[in-house]
């Protein structure tokens, strides 16, 4: 069965209201790409999944970096609402500002969006995340061996999990030193995992609904030079483990490329992506236009696959 067809039958079927759904000979997972400003695209498509009612029937959501915010919205039932906060120019100017370095601060200020604007400004129902049926899996890279952690076994309440969504997200240089979470350091899921297909494979999944941030044309490519060097220097001083991870990250990143290929060959796994005429967005864009645009985007993208879904049955 294709991953439309596993979703429709779970609709008809319904669930039984506390976890597993009727349907139980699958096991669907989707899984949120990072990309910082990027994960605008996928905040867009996790909103049109949500408008469809389609969260109910999934089993498992993984997000990595950005990507896991959007996955935790989307979990919470809320991921609607999340796209306000990357249009508001008083949550982007203090989550994400360049020229924090010249005070010797960070560009990115994850503590600030997780423990100012998900708590006051715009909140998270961080204990219905923790409850809900449908699992949530926020991907981290543990700083001393560089290996991709699944850090839902360390979620023991609301605390544990702001400083998972913080984790997950902490990218290197940009985003200050690893954050501690249970005897362990870690930064961006990405550095080790940039999608968690294999991961949620591991974890049972059979089949997946992948939300990218990237265009099906989109090559992975090594940084500039001086980038990388930069990049290393970070990592050598503050998450030695994440070297080796860092220097195989284009090559891994294309063998990924190529499984998640195979998966959609088979009709078992799902690409909602942006098409390839989208506009660029950076990592650490603040162009709320843009912003905008790219939310639009990603729904709209979103809502043309997910047009294919079967009718409900009579």
């Amino acid at each position: 069965m294709s991953v439309l067809d596993v979703l429709a039958r779970r609709r008809d079927l319904g669930t039984d209201g506390a976890g597993p759904h009727a349907e139980r000979r699958h096991r669907v997972a989707l899984v949120v790409e990072g990309g910082g400003s990027r994960a605008t695209f996928s905040a867009g498509m996790a909103a049109a999944v949500e408008d469809r009612g389609l969260t109910p029937l999934l089993d498992d959501v993984y997000g990595v970096s950005a990507g896991s915010l959007n996955a935790a919205w989307l979990v919470a039932g809320k991921a609607r609402e999340a796209m306000a906060p990357w249009t508001d120019r008083s949550v982007m100017r203090g989550t994400i500002d360049p020229r924090r370095v010249l005070r010797g601060g960070r560009v990115v200020d994850l503590e600030h969006l997780v423990e100012h604007v998900y708590v006051r400004e715009v909140p998270m129902p961080f204990a219905t995340i923790l409850a809900s049926p449908v699992a949530y899996h926020p991907m981290a890279t543990d700083a001393d061996t560089g290996a991709s952690t699944d850090l839902a076994p360390l979620l023991d309440g609301p605390p544990a999990l702001r400083r998972a969504l913080q984790a997950s997200s902490t990218l290197p240089v940009l985003a200050g030193p690893p954050v501690g979470l249970a005897g362990r350091r870690w930064v961006d899921g990405g550095l080790s995992e940039p999608v968690a297909v294999h991961t949620a494979l591991a974890r049972g999944a059979t089949h997946l609904i992948v939300l990218r941030t990237h265009a099906a044309e989109h090559v992975p490519a090594e940084p500039p030079s001086v980038v990388d060097a930069v990049v290393r220097r970070w990592l050598r001083r503050h998450a030695p483990g994440v070297v080796g991870a860092w220097v195989h990250r284009v090559a891994r990143a294309r063998e990924t490329e190529t499984l998640l290929a195979e998966l959609e060959a088979q009709g078992r796994l799902l690409h909602l992506r942006p098409p390839a005429d989208a506009p660029a967005v950076s990592r650490t864009s603040t162009d709320l236009g843009l912003l905008g645009e790219a939310l639009r985007i990603g729904h709209e993208a979103a809502d043309r696959v997910l047009d294919a879904l079967p009718s409900r049955s009579a």
